[in-house]
């Protein structure tokens, strides 16, 4: 379960579907660090594009991509706290899944490579009918594209479509179905600053005490293959 910003929820069907392939897809590039081939010396990074996240070492980012999987994906009797580390890990999943669009938009000339637009797509039809958004229970394309009615959160492009911003509107629009905001983005600002001046400021914004100095995982070498299959199994359940 996760504290999203449209409530307490654990993340079903299609939406869970897109998160699974989303942690499947960035613990791949993370398990290339782990490679037997790879040298110690290369120059390599998994960079996300999220500064808090892409300055943990690989293993807390392994770490805490399994809880994250895990508080999103199980019903567990709480929500994971809501920490600075724990939303850049779930903004890191969304930066990878602009990535991939990007890439699926350059090559566009193969018109069957929709799978990332096409989980999107599902994912967000599905949010409007969770959310009462459409008053129907199983719209089909046609009515998504014909409605002129829907909520300015979601527009949601045909599937072929090349229009790079409405698909990134479509995925921060999506990001905002789990994360309340981007306070993350400011945890150098909060840190960096006196104390007291600091305590005050997260008063002001209604942010936790510690939301910023949460400690992240930092598993041992011996734990990280248990690690790893945990969090695969977790990707690997058909969603409910």
């Amino acid at each position: 379960m996760w504290h999203t910003s449209q409530g307490d929820r654990t993340l079903e069907g299609a939406e869970a579907e897109l998160m699974q392939r989303l942690i499947e897809s960035l613990l791949e590039d993370l398990l290339l660090q782990f490679d037997e081939e790879w040298q110690p010396d290369a120059d390599w990074s998994c960079d996300t594009g999220v500064e808090l996240f892409d300055n943990l070492h690989s293993e807390q980012q392994i770490a805490l991509l399994h809880d994250v999987a895990h508080h999103l994906l199980e019903p567990t009797p709480e929500g994971m706290t809501l920490s600075a580390i724990a939303e850049a890990t779930v903004a890191a999943l969304f930066a990878e899944l602009h990535h991939h669009v990007e890439m699926e938009l350059d090559l566009s000339l193969d018109v069957n490579n929709v799978h990332w637009r096409q989980l999107i797509r599902d994912a967000a039809i599905e949010c409007l009918v969770r959310d009462d958004l459409l008053g129907i229970d199983s719209p089909s394309d046609d009515v998504i594209q014909a409605d002129e009615e829907l909520s300015t959160e979601f527009r949601i492009p045909d599937l072929h479509s090349l229009d790079s911003f409405a698909w990134s509107d479509l995925i921060e629009s999506l990001a905002d179905q789990i994360l309340w905001d981007r306070d993350f983005e400011m945890a150098s600002l909060f840190l960096d600053e006196d104390p007291r001046r600091s305590a005050t400021r997260r008063e002001v914004m209604g942010i936790d005490a510690n939301y910023f100095v949460q400690i992240p995982p930092d598993p041992r070498p011996s734990e990280m293959p248990s690690l790893v299959s945990a969090t695969q199994a977790l990707i690997r359940r058909k969603p409910r």
